[in-house]
């Protein structure tokens, strides 16, 4: 294990148990964990920390409601919160994290400023497909009378086999289904398409339907087009990627390599390190079943968001994609996490209020995406004056069924909403 991703999973362990009580699991619980580590001249700080429950069904989507809620998603929703607040700063001329003014409207990240990602256990999808070496009882051959399958003596040489079949480790295996057609709709072990490697998957599980991608695929869209997202690209003169992954508990590491990097249309953007990690984390899925020994454990149906914010900081807990405790009666503004995509636009719109010329947006025509990163006409035009609208256009030609899920979108109006009255 390197010393850089030991380093990473103790501070980030540390820090979650110094955190409330609020939204953590019972003892029969477990969850995953996630976090942002921000570099800067080789101090180390845990800036977003999230952990995970189940995703929303597509029947309860909506622009207000965070419909992913595994930890390395919500994780990389805290850091572009983080990034728009720290860029409210620069435009108040307060001391910033780890961006600067750059030319124009645009801001760039600071000198010896790195960012780490790091996860209790491998991510959802493709990269816990694992393959091992060709099975020895596969490598038979039937005798021209049809008597049955005989191994050759061996005396005699062993011809090399017509096809060359690759065993995956059934017990490496994922429940996502793969958003190929003829997968998706006959996805079954009999049909044995889970062993496909390199294709876009929905998340795993037994809830709700849910068309939201693994987190193999959107951390290799991130780690592509940029965490920043398509949101915050204008403002941005350069994409920003995270420079490690450290993960903890067993895994193949070739599978993440393959499912966060080799897959991307682009092999020229280099690849950063990934550390396997001892699982430390105290509420993960192995570690509660070992303390509850012979009890049922459960995942939990909370979780936990905190951002670093100055000195303070921001925590709360999440039930079902909105803030926990909230009712049915509850006003819109406090029943939103502030990662929801309503949220995040608001603050773009503040954002924009708070620049030199205010250009950026017109008040008169914003919207709220139903799916992240696909906005109305108008804001559309917004996207393509920047290098996000280039690369994503690279990104989706590269990977077809991304662009099959994503024509699926709603537009509301934040006037409709009402939003800003409540």
């Amino acid at each position: 294990m390197d010393s850089l991703g030991k380093k990473i999973s103790e501070l980030c362990n540390q820090h979650y148990n110094q955190l409330p009580k609020k939204g953590k699991p019972a003892t029969n619980q477990w969850t995953v964990l996630s976090a942002v580590v921000m570099e800067h001249s080789g101090i180390y700080t845990v800036i977003t920390m999230a952990t995970g429950t189940k995703c929303v069904g597509e029947n309860q989507k909506c622009p207000h409601v965070v419909s992913d809620s595994h930890a390395e998603v919500l994780c990389l929703r805290l850091f572009r919160l983080f990034l728009l607040e720290d860029m409210m700063r620069c435009l108040r001329s307060e001391e910033s994290f780890c961006l600067e003014r750059g030319s124009g409207c645009q801001f760039v990240v600071k000198k010896n400023v790195y960012f780490h990602f790091y996860s209790s256990c491998v991510m959802c999808g493709d990269a816990t497909i694992s393959q091992t070496l060709p099975d020895p009882a596969e490598n038979k051959i039937a005798d021209n009378k049809g008597v049955g399958d005989k191994k050759r003596p061996a005396t005699q040489a062993t011809p090399p086999p017509q096809t060359k079949h690759v065993k995956l480790d059934e017990t490496s295996r994922t429940g996502a289904k793969s958003l190929l057609l003829d997968d998706f709709q006959s996805d079954t072990l009999k049909n044995r398409s889970w062993r496909r490697t390199s294709v876009l998957r929905t998340k795993p599980g037994r809830g709700p339907v849910c068309l939201s991608l693994s987190c193999s695929d959107k951390l290799m869209k991130r780690q592509f087009l940029g965490i920043q997202g398509g949101l915050l690209s204008r403002f941005l003169s350069h994409p920003i990627r995270f420079s490690s992954f450290s993960i903890g508990g067993e895994f193949c590491l070739d599978s993440v390599k393959r499912a966060l990097f080799d897959r991307l249309p682009d092999n020229t953007i280099v690849q950063p390190p990934v550390y396997k990690v001892e699982d430390i984390f105290k509420n993960s899925v192995v570690n509660c079943r070992s303390r509850c020994k012979d009890a049922e454990v459960q995942s939990t149906s909370s979780s936990i968001l905190w951002l670093k914010r100055g000195e303070e900081f921001q925590h709360l807990a999440s039930v079902k994609g909105k803030i926990q405790g909230a009712t049915k009666s509850s006003s819109l503004t406090k029943t939103m996490l502030p990662v929801c995509r309503t949220a995040m636009f608001q603050r773009v719109c503040s954002l924009n209020s708070l620049s030199e010329n205010g250009d950026f947006l017109s008040q008169d025509t914003l919207v709220v995406p139903f799916e992240e990163d696909n906005f109305s006409e108008q804001y559309q035009l917004f996207k393509s004056k920047s290098w996000y609208s280039v690369k994503k256009q690279e990104f989706c030609g590269h990977f077809e069924g991304w662009n099959r899920k994503m024509s699926r979108l709603i537009f509301t109006s934040t006037e409709s909403n009402d939003i800003t009255k409540k």
